[in-house]
């Protein structure tokens, strides 16, 4: 099989994020679990990346619903909720999905493939004259700008591209499955 178009990775997990977002109780667990394992196995250095700056909100996500959410008291747990616990424990799985998500998107596609993938994207932006590449041209150079910064921070040499080029990438048969996966979810999680 080809490389699939950066296009359709974007569209599968935009279509995770939708369907984790419709899920509750213990599907919803399981299906954080398990979309947190494989980002783990597959995208350990972003996932632990991702995480790391996220550990303040995940922290205060569950000191606010867990502590501050008016419910039955826990006995063991001084101050928290058996609701407030459960509602943080379900806010917590999707935060987990959605950065387990960006970790494989993140390992799966380079910069520059991220940027021809949300050009793609923002095609139909064109029927209401809105310039798709000029949305392009600036996050990739936002982008080139972040990488720049955190080479110098690094303490490498910072090199900036003095020309932008994106990725040319033909839709192919991988696409339509991707495609098909990403709305046989949907449509699953709609009808379920």
């Amino acid at each position: 099989m080809n490389r699939p178009h950066p296009a359709s990775l974007l569209l599968l997990g935009l279509a995770v994020l939708l369907v984790a977002s419709s899920r509750d109780g213990t599907v919803l667990f399981l299906g954080g679990l398990g979309l947190a394992l494989v980002a783990l196995l597959a995208a350990t250095a972003h996932l632990r990346l991702l995480l790391r700056r996220s550990r303040w909100l995940l922290l205060t996500m569950l000191v606010m619903f867990g502590w501050m959410t008016p419910g039955t008291p826990m006995l063991l747990i001084p101050g928290a909720t058996q609701e407030g616990l459960l509602l943080a424990g379900d806010n917590l799985a999707r935060l987990l999905i959605a950065l387990s998500t960006v970790a494989l998107i993140l390992k799966a596609l380079s910069a520059s493939e991220l940027v021809a993938g949300i050009r793609s994207l923002l095609a139909p932006l064109g029927l209401l004259k809105i310039s798709r590449d000029r949305i392009a041209v600036r996050l990739a150079l936002t982008l080139n700008e972040v990488e720049a910064s955190r080479n110098a921070g690094s303490g490498e040499e910072g090199r900036t591209a003095s020309t932008l080029s994106l990725p040319a990438s033909a839709i192919g048969v991988t696409d339509f499955v991707l495609g098909a996966l990403a709305a046989a979810l949907l449509l699953g999680a709609w009808l379920t």
